[in-house]
């Protein structure tokens, strides 16, 4: 959200932005500062506590742990710091791919941010001060500050002799600022960038899989170049990927892939699995040919500040065919999920009768979330439904970007059934009943394991938070995914705004995340996980959902989230432990773990605030 920040709470403003020029400015006012090689970054500090954003005012707080920490800390009620985060490397110049692998470690000490310029100090808009006025404020802000914050200083030379110095240093370049320059969000040609080595952000448009390997990865990238809503040709990166980076950007497209090129101007590339272009990349290069293409262009990472957080493609891997009495249309695809495996009309039919008793003290009177199979397609859908059951109900919602949506709800068997003839195989429904929708009822924490996570962490990690839930008055219950991950579901003695839902999950999420770095962490980003526990409170928040208790599950096995006992958590009871055909016991083969007990020591147990004030 961007708005003025005046007397209330402080939100986002959009960055001001240099312009790129081949010179450095010649003569009297300017100054210049070193450019850094990591993601622009916003830091807002009131109420004792700070928030951080990235260039597109995506909110990465969690993600800056020893950064955000360090900002609470300043002598400032109030205040916007405009600055830079980094990793320096081995050479002591920052490392962009460095900066990418400590994102999301609560207790990094090689984050850095850079500060350069103060918008906004204890009530006072800075924003129409001159440059060097809002310069000397933030200086003295960040006197004595933890090493983490570090200001940026300036150099009032001659331009081409600084611009010569920092390239000589082995520096990405610099930004020459006009000295009486006011901050205004956007492009100006008040700040204007230079770089010794030439790199930008580029839209990926298509990749090249490496044949035969497992797991599967990339081995090349098409480029895309943007001019206005076009997107042209820009060029192929076949280098600067480490083994990681390789499997890694193959996982990160995947639920972008589309059938068709998404450039305005075809082009013949055989060997291309062309993507939706919402993931943008960090590309070096010599230089650019006269019909557009990069020279040696060279691979340095993804740019995820760049990126919506929410993995969803507005176009599908493969465009079903219009049918009007199911409605299905590319534009009523949120995602794709391509491996999905789905039951039967009459399984599902079966199924549903056998358990509704149950499944309705979960699923019913609530907005839900559907995961739909219809023409071999399986996804979660969004927009215009299709003919809706008279047992299945509609409820009208204000969605949270503009607009009304449409919400389907159920209350009996009939209900269920209704959804089944439409094709819904998933329900996820939301925190909130259909009598108010705006306040949560319960909370939910994903435990989403990360690749090379032993299964008695997971469950132990689920017996913490349980305690920690009771030690704060609530009384939580377990629920197996059918997927790799448990639920802990806690009810809530008073219903609460869903951003207050949000925030005390996180709260509690953090707590862990604080005691074991190692174990836990607070960001989805692949790349961080391996070894370590997503600790998912996203999962609270208006519209924001969970797989419910007793929904089958689009998977190999048909295998159903179901709500579970403590003791069977203690005893190492599996996510697939429950199945489409065996509801209510689980099945032998997984429902208990031989290594042993997974409740985790006391002692590594983390203390709770036991306030009520969520």
């Amino acid at each position: 959200m961007l708005t003025e920040p005046g007397v209330g709470r402080l939100s986002f403003v959009e960055f001001q932005m240099p312009t790129l020029v081949e010179k450095p400015p010649k003569g009297d006012g300017w100054i210049h500062e070193i450019k850094y090689d990591g993601y622009r970054t916003q830091l807002i500090i009131q109420r004792g506590k700070a928030q951080a954003f990235t260039r597109r005012g995506f909110d990465w707080t969690d993600r800056y742990g020893p950064i955000v920490g360090a900002a609470a800390e300043l002598k400032a009620k109030r205040a916007i710091i405009d600055g830079e985060a980094t990793v320096l490397g081995a050479t002591g110049l920052p490392d962009f791919q460095a900066l990418r692998r400590e994102l999301g470690k609560a207790e990094s000490t090689k984050l850095i941010f850079h500060a350069f310029d103060l918008l906004h100090l204890n009530g006072k808009n800075l924003r129409d001060a001159p440059l060097l006025e809002r310069k000397r404020a933030l200086q003295r802000l960040l006197e004595g500050a933890p090493p983490v914050l570090v200001y940026v200083d300036h150099y009032e030379g001659d331009g081409p002799t600084v611009f010569k110095h920092a390239c000589e240093l082995g520096l990405e370049g610099i930004v020459s600022k006009r000295a009486d320059s006011r901050y205004r969000s956007g492009r100006q040609e008040s700040w204007l960038k230079l770089k010794c080595i030439k790199s930008d952000n580029f839209p990926i448009v298509a990749f090249v899989e490496k044949l035969g390997a497992k797991p599967r990865r990339i081995a090349s990238l098409y480029l895309g170049r943007r001019e206005g809503n076009r997107v042209h040709y820009a060029g192929k990166a076949q280098s600067g990927y480490s083994l990681r980076d390789a499997r890694e950007v193959r996982e990160r497209l995947d639920p972008l892939i589309v059938a068709k090129s998404p450039l305005s101007e075809p082009i013949e590339k055989p060997k291309a699995t062309w993507v939706h272009p919402a993931v943008e990349a960090e590309i070096q290069y010599s230089g650019i040919t006269d019909d557009g293409l990069l020279r040696e262009a060279v691979f340095k990472g993804l740019r995820d500040d760049l990126s919506p957080p929410a993995r969803a493609p507005r176009l599908a891997r493969k465009r079903p065919p219009s049918d009007e009495s199911l409605g299905v249309q590319p534009e009523n695809i949120l995602q794709l999920l391509p491996d999905a495996v789905v039951p039967s009309k009459e399984d599902l039919t079966g199924y549903w009768t056998k358990v509704a008793r149950k499944a309705l003290v979960h699923l019913g009177r609530r907005p839900l979330k559907l995961v739909r199979h219809s023409h071999d397609v399986t996804f979660y859908h969004k927009g215009r439904l299709p003919k809706v059951p008279d047992a299945v109900h509609q409820l009208r919602v204000q969605k949270r970007e503009v607009g009304e949506g449409v919400r389907l709800w159920v209350d009996d068997l009939d209900g269920l059934l209704g959804l089944v003839e439409m094709g819904v195989v998933e329900l996820h429904p939301w925190n909130a009943t259909i009598d108010d929708i705006e306040h949560a009822d319960r909370l939910v924490i994903d435990l989403d394991p990360g690749e090379g996570v032993e299964w008695e962490l997971v469950a132990g990690t689920a017996l913490a938070l349980r305690d920690m839930l009771r030690s704060a008055g609530l009384d939580s219950w377990p629920k197996v995914t059918g997927g790799k991950g448990l639920h802990v579901m806690a009810p809530l003695n008073a219903a609460i705004t869903h951003d207050a839902a949000r925030q005390y999950a996180r709260r509690l999420a953090q707590q862990l995340v604080n005691k074991h770095p190692d174990r836990y962490l607070l960001s989805a980003a692949p790349f961080a996980r391996v070894g370590r526990i997503f600790l998912d409170y996203l999962r609270n928040g208006r519209g924001n959902t969970a797989v419910g208790a007793y929904s089958p599950r689009a998977r190999l096995g048909f295998p159903i989230a179901a709500p579970v006992t403590w003791n069977q958590v203690e005893k190492g009871i599996l996510p697939d432990a429950f199945t489409l055909q065996s509801p209510f016991r689980p099945t032998p083969q997984t429902s208990v773990r031989k290594a042993g007990r997974a409740r985790p020591n006391v002692s590594d147990r983390p203390t709770v605030n036991k306030s009520r004030d969520f």
